[in-house]
């Protein structure tokens, strides 16, 4: 049994790093901040709310090669959602459906 608060917890990297920076950022990379708020806006559209299902952004995740990420707890499923569309595809089927996305599933790593 699982004792995390959340059916679905989300977090999207909405890190901005400067212009040129080594690691880049999903801010730089077309993500970010634009796909927190379509997240966002999706899941109240949807009233996934009251299902357990919350949002967050964060800084760095930590594999700035794969980005833009997401993360989504308690399964601990990494995504690399690049547009609206992978975010309300991520939405509509994982957070409604319990349907993971399985063609936006990343397995980051430091290599």
């Amino acid at each position: 049994m699982s004792h995390y608060p959340n059916k679905y917890h989300a977090f999207i990297c909405t890190q901005r790093r400067p212009d040129g920076h080594p690691r880049g950022c999903c801010t730089s990379k077309g993500g970010g901040q634009p796909l927190f708020n379509r997240l966002a806006e999706k899941v109240t559209e949807m009233n996934l709310w009251e299902k357990g299902v919350s949002v967050a952004s964060s800084s760095c995740l930590g594999f700035c090669k794969f980005g833009p990420l997401m993360v989504v707890y308690p399964q601990g499923i990494w995504y690399k959602a690049e547009t609206v569309e992978d975010i309300d595809e991520i939405v509509s089927s994982h957070f409604a459906n319990d349907k993971p996305v399985e063609r936006l599933i990343v397995t980051p790593s430091k290599a």
